[in-house]
């Protein structure tokens, strides 16, 4: 395999193959390119590698920034002052910190969802609203100002209001 590909294979760096090559634990021959020699890692010692980091450590588990992060993961900083506002949360509802932050996120993303959607509601009721009050002076004869009542009192009411 090519530096990238070796790298992409065992979820490492490509500086990292170089260093696996330069301790002598990845085999390395070079085969005739177009213009230039072409680097290539042994298959059998790449295969060993990826072994022995899965036995060390899961595939599954992560924490190095150059390893491939599940598609299902985000990771940010916070500011001191704000991990401490989310710690004195979570602490007060009986969560780590980690899974109050998720809470949070999720709760955030939902609420702008449905002020969206609230947002659509409300401008289709206004153009409702619009629809009656130019259907009631052009084909009923209302005059603007009844036709503008009716329609604050009928369509444009909230309820509860």
């Amino acid at each position: 395999m090519r530096k990238q590909e070796a790298a992409e294979f065992l979820g490492v760096s490509t500086r990292t193959i170089e260093r696996l090559a330069n301790e002598g634990r990845l085999r390395v021959r070079r085969e005739k390119g177009k213009t230039k020699p072409i680097v290539v890692y042994d298959d059998q010692d790449l295969a060993r590698l990826k072994k022995e980091r899965e036995e060390v450590r899961p595939p599954e588990v992560f924490g190095r920034p150059n390893t491939p992060k599940p598609l299902d993961s985000i990771g940010f900083r916070l500011d001191p002052l704000y991990v401490r506002m989310l710690e004195e949360q979570a602490r007060s509802k009986g969560l780590s910190a980690s899974a109050m932050a998720r809470h949070l996120v999720i709760q955030g993303l939902e609420e702008s969802r449905f002020e969206r959607i609230r947002d659509e509601f409300l401008a289709m009721r206004d153009d409702l609203g619009d629809f009656y009050f130019a259907l009631l002076v052009t084909k009923f004869g209302m005059t603007e100002a009844a036709a503008n009542e009716f329609v604050k009192e009928t369509i444009l009411k909230r309820r509860g209001a």
